[in-house]
């Protein structure tokens, strides 16, 4: 127990990422995107794991991690650092992974993102994605974005999570943080008891089923900006995926829905940066203007709004994620080889980066 407790604070002091605990081995981190061992780490026991886990593990997520073998949940360390941990099972024994927390919220403009992000606060109603694979900072950008609220606008913020992850002081925002499992039973059943708490803005931790995604439409139509998590790569990836939720005969509808109310998808991706010591944000930006409206309601073709979100980005201020790229490269934020490995057109990014027009 001790030693698991000591292999928190090393995390933190090294700005590991993550945290990998298996019984047979000792402790891994993920730092910078890459797997390292800790150096002369003590390899984990089954004992460690099990009473890390039964002195940790809250009292009323016992019974459902019993029943479906995995659980999550947010442990806070004597210093304050807050973690969110996935206890599973695996082999007939107990392992964990743990997500580093940031103690202090970081703003849109430190984080270094897209500053179309300033307006979401202003939005009247309305659904907002901020998408990307695990790992790709996207609670971070929805803390950025309620904090923003929190410090500059009279709303009432209610939060739908699991576990809760980032803290926040009431300031010009009333923040109501509710977890799901010990204040909700569901994210749908959330969003249902939110519409009765008078709320301006509804964040969603995560889009995971049709319910959810049903509520999140149905509280976006009546005024309310909803913002909520994707594990999608990009807009016409997060338009799918949404869409995937539903029986293909409501499609027709949902389309429609979706249409009305999208407001903007941002996707990011995290890139080493060119100092090999952090890692910088890259992102594409989808505003749902005119155009992309009419596309998503025929529910077909959505492949053309990649050329849109191109084309868009002097008159509507979105862009692609190889213009992120090609921003940070010619800025020295990254290097040509990693904007070349992580773009969607690396043969049109390299010469984009050269000075040629694609």
């Amino acid at each position: 127990m001790m030693y698991l407790d000591k292999i928190f604070s090393i995390a933190v002091q090294n700005r590991v990422s993550d945290i990998l605990v298996k019984v047979g081995l000792p402790v891994r981190f993920r730092r910078l995107g890459s797997m390292v061992s800790l150096k002369s780490g003590q390899v984990i026991t089954e004992q460690m794991i099990n009473e890390w886990v039964d002195a940790s593990l809250p009292v009323y997520l016992k019974n459902s991690y019993e029943e479906k073998g995995d659980i999550d949940f947010a442990f806070q360390d004597e210093v304050g650092t807050r973690f969110r941990v996935n206890i599973f099972r695996q082999s007939g024994v107990q392992g964990f992974v743990a997500r580093v927390l940031e103690s202090c919220i970081r703003s849109i403009d430190e984080l270094q993102l897209p500053s179309i992000l300033h307006d979401v606060p202003k939005y009247n109603g309305g659904l907002v994605f901020v998408t990307g694979t695990t790992g790709s900072g996207k609670s971070t950008t929805l803390a950025a974005l309620i904090q923003k609220m929190n410090s500059h606008y009279p709303y009432h913020v209610i939060t739908l999570e699991d576990p809760i992850e980032y803290i926040y002081t009431d300031e010009k925002s009333l923040i109501t943080q509710r977890e799901v499992g010990m204040d909700t039973r569901s994210f749908n059943q959330g969003i249902k008891g939110a519409l009765r708490q008078n709320p301006d803005v509804i964040i969603i931790g995560e889009l995971r089923d049709e319910e959810t995604a049903r509520d999140a439409l149905i509280a976006s139509e009546t005024g309310i900006l909803v913002m909520t998590t994707l594990h999608t790569h990009n807009a016409v990836e997060s338009l799918s995926r949404f869409l995937s939720f539903f029986p293909v005969r409501e499609h027709f509808m949902i389309v429609d829905f979706l249409s009305r109310n999208l407001r903007l998808s941002i996707s990011q991706r995290l890139i080493p940066a060119s100092d090999g010591k952090s890692q910088v944000v890259a992102t594409e930006v989808m505003v749902a203007n005119q155009r992309i409206k009419e596309i998503i309601q025929k529910g077909e073709n959505f492949e053309q709004i990649h050329e849109i979100i191109k084309e868009s980005k002097d008159f509507y201020s979105m862009h692609s994620f190889d213009q992120s790229l090609i921003q940070l490269c010619r800025a020295g934020k990254i290097t040509e080889k990693s904007a070349i490995r992580h773009a969607n057109s690396p043969m049109d990014l390299k010469v984009a980066i050269s000075g040629v027009d694609s």
